[in-house]
């Protein structure tokens, strides 16, 4: 198989108030919003992560998300995410070669940022 772009979609329980999150977690308002309850933000030339409400017929769908992105400078990303009110633990490391930093969103989602500690 060979994919041209990835779409990660998030389910959150509260639309303005997450939207308003992952606006301050990318630091920009969302790159497209192809309906008014969808909001988009592409992160790299073919990867976007799209922001949804909840289905009501599936009330417990928010907050079961899990996106790893994947960063040249995690310090830097740490230092813009402070800057944005948006709480963050100290790097971790996951083997010699990679840390990473995990946060989570009102509802629990995770956005995990990840760097490769080699040269």
């Amino acid at each position: 198989m060979n994919a041209h772009q990835v779409l990660a979609t998030v389910a959150v329980s509260d639309f303005a108030a997450s939207s308003a999150w992952y606006a301050r977690l990318f630091g920009r308002a969302p790159d497209n919003r192809p309906n008014a309850s969808c909001a988009e933000w592409q992160i790299a030339k073919s990867t976007t992560i799209q922001v949804l409400p909840r289905k009501v017929d599936q009330p417990n769908r928010a907050g079961w998300a899990s996106v790893g992105i994947i960063v040249d400078d995690l310090d830097e990303v740490l230092a813009g995410l402070q800057g944005r009110q948006i709480d963050a633990a100290s790097p971790q490391a996951a083997t010699h070669f990679m840390r990473f930093v995990p946060v989570s969103d009102p509802d629990g989602n995770m956005v995990t940022f990840v760097e490769s500690t080699t040269g």
